[in-house]
C-alpha cells in the first residue's frame, strides 16, 4: 500500500508548475488585498499576470499592484513585471 505522502507527492507533480504558480498568485493577492481570485480568473504569460474578473476586484488589486507584484515575485520566484486587466 502506498504511503499517503507518496501519493500526494505524485499528485503534486502531475499538477504542473502552472497550477502551483496560480495558487501562489492567489495567496499573494488575498494576503495583501483581501480579494480571493479563482484559478480561472488568472493567466500567467511570460512576465505578465492577466486578471479576468469583476471591476470591483480589479480596482482593489490595482490600488495595491506594486505590493502584490513584490509578494508574487517573492513567493513564486517568477519575474512577473506587470498586471494586465481584462
Amino acid at each position: 500500500m502506498l504511503d499517503l505522502s507518496t501519493l500526494l507527492g505524485r499528485f503534486k507533480k502531475s499538477l504542473g508548475k502552472n497550477v502551483l504558480a496560480k495558487e501562489s498568485v492567489i495567496l499573494s493577492v488575498e494576503s495583501i488585498s483581501g480579494i480571493r481570485l479563482l484559478p480561472e480568473e488568472i493567466n500567467i504569460k511570460d512576465f505578465t499576470l492577466e486578471i479576468i474578473s469583476s471591476p470591483i476586484k480589479k480596482n482593489e488589486i490595482k490600488l495595491k499592484e506594486n505590493q502584490i507584484l513584490s509578494e508574487i515575485r517573492g513567493r513564486t520566484g517568477q519575474n512577473i513585471r506587470k498586471i494586465f486587466y481584462k
